[in-house]
């Protein structure tokens, strides 16, 4: 879900607003909520597997060692490449190539 900031809850238009274009409409959707009575942004989880395994080959392409500790941290990487307006904080170095 998302909000504004007077606290009100944006539009579907209004979220899509914040999905890099590359991804709005085909990685990430706007669907029924499995447990929620609402509709809510979706990342599609066979297009989230698809580029978590592109990052893991370039960093193993790169002579690096993924570990599996770092996975959230790799998924937060990609969750910024599709929401470029969200703001994180990673507390350890990444090398993703």
């Amino acid at each position: 879900m998302g909000y504004s900031e007077d606290n009100d809850i944006l539009t579907q238009e209004e979220m899509f607003m914040d999905i890099m274009a590359d991804y709005a409409h085909k990685t990430v959707t706007f669907e029924a909520h499995p447990k929620l009575n609402n509709n809510q942004l979706s990342i599609h989880p066979c297009n989230h597997a698809t580029v978590m395994k592109k990052i893991v080959d370039t960093i193993v392409e790169n002579g690096g060692q993924p570990r599996v500790e770092f996975y959230m941290f790799f998924f937060l990487k990609f969750i910024s490449s599709v929401v470029p307006t969200i703001e994180y904080d990673f507390t350890i170095e990444l090398e993703l190539d």
